[in-house]
């Protein structure tokens, strides 16, 4: 309806300019066509146009105003996707369509603001983090003291969690964080390098004591401690030496023992062995 009442007025818009030109062909019936009886009734016309579009105020409109005021009632309440994905069911041809679509760019512009804001806080954050973490390795951590494997694998975790710090600082697109994760980086490398041979030596006296009772003996030795040997007469089958070493190469391969040894009495000169991870210590470690 409201495209009918504008054509209607863009009509009148073109009979007013026709009678103040030339009256009587506006006022045929008028015994004394003027200008001002065109324009009079211009005006009459255009009040009974504008009462007439209020009257006829169609569905449509009244469908798009509801839209807009549910719009901002979710933008007041912070669900902005709502308010948006409700203003972008007013179409082109609606008569609100384009304060929708200034609705629409209100909420981008909030969007970019929050979106900014969050990213601020999450680089503040991590870089908060980094220091923290650079700072208590500097006080001096203690690794490789546990007394049980339990205790061992939460040293190896917090390597692990110190490695996917490393790599996201790495990906960053901030220079200050790209320099605290190397800085972070240098550090994770010694202390593993340092630490690594202690876990490892750690861990052996340990399974050594859960392993006296079976008759069995285990130590560490080598440069970095990097071969755990298995002795005990249980190892003179050749499948007790696989069943034995496909329970243990998982936790072996966690604390980067090079080799697995076994011997079925002590001072044995040959051995059967196993070849578990052929890293560094110094790599960084990822599960």
């Amino acid at each position: 309806m409201s495209d009918f009442t504008g054509l209607l007025s863009f009509i009148l818009f073109i009979g007013l300019i026709v009678g103040l030109i030339n009256p009587s062909l506006i006022l045929k019936k008028s015994k004394k066509p003027t200008r001002i009886k065109v324009f009079g009734l211009w005006v009459l016309s255009s009040l009974f146009i504008a009462v007439l579009s209020i009257a006829t105020f169609d569905y449509k409109d009244k469908a798009s105003l509801k839209k807009i005021e549910t719009a901002e009632k979710y933008i007041t309440e912070g669900k902005y996707s709502n308010a948006k994905e409700t203003l972008n069911k007013i179409g082109p041809r609606d008569s609100l369509y384009l304060n929708a679509q200034l609705l629409v760019k209100e909420i981008d512009s909030i969007d970019e603001a929050l979106i900014l804001k969050k990213k601020e806080k999450e680089i503040s954050e991590q870089k908060q983090q980094l220091k923290r973490e650079i700072s208590s390795i500097e006080k001096g951590l203690k690794i490789g003291k546990g007394e049980t494997i339990e205790e061992l694998q939460i040293d190896i975790i917090l390597f692990g969690a110190w490695a996917k710090m490393i790599k996201t600082s790495e990906e960053s697109e901030i220079m200050e964080i790209k320099k605290l994760g190397q800085n972070l980086k240098k550090k994770v490398i010694n202390i593993q390098i340092k630490e690594f041979p202690n876990l490892r030596d750690q861990y052996s006296k340990i399974v050594s004591k859960k392993m006296w009772e079976y008759d069995i003996n285990v130590r560490a030795n080598g440069s970095g401690k990097k071969y755990i040997n298995f002795t005990g007469g249980l190892f003179a089958a050749n499948k007790n030496k696989k069943d034995f070493q496909n329970q243990l190469e998982e936790m072996l391969n966690i604390f980067r023992f090079k080799q697995s040894r076994y011997r079925w009495y002590k001072g044995a000169d040959e051995y059967t062995y196993y070849t578990i991870y052929s890293g560094k210590d110094s790599d960084l470690v990822t599960f």
